[in-house]
Protein backbone atom coordinates (compact mmCIF):
# COMPACT_ATOMS: atom_id res chain seq x y z
CA UNK A 1 0.00 0.00 0.00
CA UNK A 2 1.33 3.44 -0.26
CA UNK A 3 -0.16 6.78 0.56
CA UNK A 4 -2.70 7.29 -2.53
CA UNK A 5 -4.02 3.53 -2.30
CA UNK A 6 -6.65 5.63 -0.15
CA UNK A 7 -8.25 7.02 -2.84
CA UNK A 8 -11.40 5.01 -4.32
CA UNK A 9 -11.73 7.13 -8.05
CA UNK A 10 -8.36 8.72 -8.60
CA UNK A 11 -4.80 8.19 -8.50
CA UNK A 12 -3.04 11.80 -8.17
CA UNK A 13 0.32 11.21 -9.30
CA UNK A 14 -1.21 10.72 -12.61
CA UNK A 15 -2.71 13.91 -12.61
CA UNK A 16 -1.11 16.81 -15.41
CA UNK A 17 -2.56 20.13 -14.11
CA UNK A 18 -3.25 21.44 -11.19
CA UNK A 19 -7.03 22.64 -12.34
CA UNK A 20 -7.48 18.60 -13.06
CA UNK A 21 -6.02 17.53 -9.56
CA UNK A 22 -8.11 19.92 -7.85
CA UNK A 23 -11.42 18.64 -9.72
CA UNK A 24 -10.27 14.71 -8.90
CA UNK A 25 -9.69 15.60 -5.55
CA UNK A 26 -13.29 17.41 -4.84
CA UNK A 27 -15.05 14.83 -6.17
CA UNK A 28 -13.43 11.94 -3.92
CA UNK A 29 -13.79 14.50 -1.12
CA UNK A 30 -17.49 14.02 -1.88
CA UNK A 31 -17.51 10.55 -2.41
CA UNK A 32 -18.42 11.22 -6.17
CA UNK A 33 -16.70 9.54 -8.90
CA UNK A 34 -15.53 12.57 -11.11
CA UNK A 35 -16.26 10.15 -14.41
CA UNK A 36 -19.67 9.21 -13.49
CA UNK A 37 -21.97 10.69 -16.16
CA UNK A 38 -24.17 12.35 -13.22
CA UNK A 39 -20.81 14.42 -11.73
CA UNK A 40 -18.78 14.87 -15.33
CA UNK A 41 -18.64 18.48 -15.14
CA UNK A 42 -18.02 19.30 -18.89
CA UNK A 43 -20.51 18.44 -22.14
CA UNK A 44 -21.41 15.01 -23.10
CA UNK A 45 -21.22 14.83 -26.78
CA UNK A 46 -23.25 11.86 -26.97
CA UNK A 47 -24.19 8.57 -24.85
CA UNK A 48 -24.84 5.17 -25.93
CA UNK A 49 -26.16 2.37 -24.03
CA UNK A 50 -22.81 1.66 -22.31
CA UNK A 51 -20.89 4.86 -22.81
CA UNK A 52 -20.91 8.41 -22.55
CA UNK A 53 -18.45 10.71 -24.53
CA UNK A 54 -17.24 14.14 -24.49
CA UNK A 55 -13.94 15.85 -25.74
CA UNK A 56 -11.23 15.78 -22.99
CA UNK A 57 -10.83 18.37 -21.10
CA UNK A 58 -7.35 18.24 -20.47
CA UNK A 59 -6.12 16.73 -23.91
CA UNK A 60 -2.39 15.49 -24.28
CA UNK A 61 0.18 17.32 -25.98
CA UNK A 62 -0.15 17.54 -29.61
CA UNK A 63 -3.73 16.20 -29.81
CA UNK A 64 -5.55 18.32 -32.30
CA UNK A 65 -8.81 16.03 -31.62
CA UNK A 66 -9.40 14.42 -28.11
CA UNK A 67 -12.38 12.06 -26.96
CA UNK A 68 -12.49 10.58 -23.63
CA UNK A 69 -15.17 7.56 -23.59
CA UNK A 70 -16.00 6.55 -20.03
CA UNK A 71 -18.24 3.78 -19.02
CA UNK A 72 -21.86 4.90 -18.15
CA UNK A 73 -22.13 2.08 -15.17
CA UNK A 74 -19.50 1.96 -12.24
CA UNK A 75 -17.18 -0.53 -14.04
CA UNK A 76 -13.18 -0.83 -12.72
CA UNK A 77 -11.59 -3.46 -14.37
CA UNK A 78 -11.69 -3.98 -17.96
CA UNK A 79 -12.27 -7.99 -17.39
CA UNK A 80 -15.50 -6.67 -15.69
CA UNK A 81 -16.65 -5.11 -19.18
CA UNK A 82 -19.20 -7.20 -20.83
CA UNK A 83 -19.13 -8.52 -24.47
CA UNK A 84 -21.91 -6.01 -25.46
CA UNK A 85 -20.05 -3.29 -23.77
CA UNK A 86 -17.14 -4.37 -25.98
CA UNK A 87 -19.25 -4.24 -29.15
CA UNK A 88 -21.20 -1.15 -28.56
CA UNK A 89 -17.45 0.40 -28.05
CA UNK A 90 -17.06 -0.63 -31.69
CA UNK A 91 -19.94 1.64 -32.25
CA UNK A 92 -19.03 4.86 -30.58
CA UNK A 93 -15.37 4.16 -32.52
CA UNK A 94 -17.24 4.12 -35.69
CA UNK A 95 -19.21 7.12 -35.12
CA UNK A 96 -16.20 9.61 -34.06
CA UNK A 97 -14.53 8.70 -36.84
CA UNK A 98 -17.32 9.32 -39.14
CA UNK A 99 -18.52 12.54 -37.59
CA UNK A 100 -15.44 14.56 -36.37
CA UNK A 101 -13.54 13.11 -39.61
CA UNK A 102 -10.88 11.63 -37.89
CA UNK A 103 -8.77 10.19 -40.69
CA UNK A 104 -5.47 9.12 -38.25
CA UNK A 105 -5.14 8.49 -34.46
CA UNK A 106 -4.97 6.09 -31.78
CA UNK A 107 -7.02 4.15 -29.64
CA UNK A 108 -5.40 4.27 -25.65
CA UNK A 109 -7.27 2.32 -23.59
CA UNK A 110 -5.33 1.75 -19.66
CA UNK A 111 -6.11 -1.09 -17.26
CA UNK A 112 -5.32 -2.28 -14.09
CA UNK A 113 -3.42 -0.40 -11.26
CA UNK A 114 -3.02 3.51 -12.16
CA UNK A 115 0.16 3.03 -10.51
CA UNK A 116 1.50 0.74 -13.93
CA UNK A 117 -1.22 2.32 -16.42
CA UNK A 118 -1.13 5.74 -16.52
CA UNK A 119 -4.60 6.90 -15.42
CA UNK A 120 -5.93 9.19 -13.15
CA UNK A 121 -9.01 8.01 -12.89
CA UNK A 122 -9.79 4.50 -11.97
CA UNK A 123 -13.40 3.97 -13.84
CA UNK A 124 -12.82 2.60 -16.92
CA UNK A 125 -12.34 4.87 -20.06
CA UNK A 126 -10.19 4.85 -23.13
CA UNK A 127 -9.38 8.22 -25.31
CA UNK A 128 -9.31 8.25 -28.79
CA UNK A 129 -6.50 10.52 -30.26
CA UNK A 130 -6.37 12.46 -33.75
CA UNK A 131 -3.02 14.12 -33.45
CA UNK A 132 -2.34 17.86 -35.21
CA UNK A 133 -0.75 17.69 -38.69
CA UNK A 134 2.58 16.38 -38.37
CA UNK A 135 3.08 16.07 -35.08
CA UNK A 136 3.39 13.78 -32.12
CA UNK A 137 1.18 12.54 -28.96
CA UNK A 138 2.96 10.65 -25.72
CA UNK A 139 0.22 9.62 -23.71
CA UNK A 140 1.92 8.35 -20.65
CA UNK A 141 1.75 4.89 -20.18
CA UNK A 142 2.95 3.95 -16.80
CA UNK A 143 2.43 5.50 -13.30
CA UNK A 144 4.37 7.81 -11.40
CA UNK A 145 4.81 7.20 -7.46
CA UNK A 146 4.70 11.18 -6.55
CA UNK A 147 2.69 14.56 -8.05
CA UNK A 148 4.62 15.84 -10.97
CA UNK A 149 6.83 18.71 -10.04
CA UNK A 150 4.80 21.99 -8.87
CA UNK A 151 1.38 20.02 -8.21
CA UNK A 152 0.10 19.88 -4.73
CA UNK A 153 -2.24 18.20 -2.71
Amino acid sequence: MNEYSKYKYIYPPNAREQEQLDIMLRMEAEDKDPMAPEYIEQEILFITDFWHVSKNRFPYDGAELQFLVVAREPVYKLEDMSDEMWLDLKTVWQKIIREYEVDGGALCFRFGNPARSGASLTRVHCHIIMPKEGEKVRPAIGGKKKLKEGLHL
